[in-house]
């Protein structure tokens, strides 16, 4: 069965502020994401045609300020012409970034989630306490998050209005702290207990 896998990766501030107020570029964000959920690629055509977009226009954001977020799984050879599938470069990806006074900002496009983690919140919330405290302790027994949390990174959730309570909380305290020697952090936690993406229909339990 597969897990709920959450990879928290460094993004430069320059990309976030191409995202961050670009409502389009969100939208490709987040139906690239949502679209090749199960593993399966789409062509650029079948992508901009969900968004309701010409196809020009979704290649120049996809090249010009999209780069990082997408690949190219394969390419088929189509009257003459080069057809591209296309997938999340990191289909498990929640793209941080840190400001001053310690302020993240986060793109994840799988929530729709774009703009500073004080404002718009993380993915765990939507969940209950109780599904969240399973999750906080199963990574803790995992080794994946230490069972405390400093007095420094106390403050730094805070100045985030965040409690600390739920797994992405962690999260974003591991991956500052990887972040000097290039690290990202994975959360790895059971699928069967991942109520958010069991809601959205992101994952099945077989």
């Amino acid at each position: 069965m597969a897990s709920c896998r959450m990879e928290l990766v460094h993004m430069d501030p320059d990309t976030y502020t191409a995202i961050a107020t670009h409502e389009l570029r969100q939208n490709i964000l987040t139906r690239l994401y949502r679209d090749t959920n199960k593993g399966e690629p789409v062509t650029k055509q079948q992508l901009a045609d969900s968004l309701g977009i010409k196809y020009q226009q979704l290649v120049y954001q996809l090249s010009n300020h999209l780069t990082d977020f997408w690949t190219v799984v394969r390419e088929e050879k189509v009257r003459g012409t080069r057809m591209e599938y296309i997938a999340p470069s990191n289909p498990n990806g929640v793209y941080i970034c840190v400001g001053k006074d310690r302020r993240i900002f986060v793109v994840d496009p799988v929530a729709s989630l774009y703009g500073p983690l004080d404002v718009v919140g993380a993915r765990c919330d939507s969940c209950s306490v109780e599904e969240a405290e399973h999750c906080v302790r199963s990574l803790i027994d995992k080794g994946i998050i230490p069972s405390e949390l400093t007095t420094s990174e106390r403050e730094t959730l805070s100045k985030n209005k965040r409690s600390g309570l739920r797994p992405l909380d962690r999260g974003f305290i591991e991956a500052l702290k990887g972040m000097a020697a290039g690290n990202n952090c994975i959360l790895t936690i059971p699928c069967e207990r991942c109520s958010y993406l069991q809601k959205r229909n992101l994952i099945t339990i077989e």
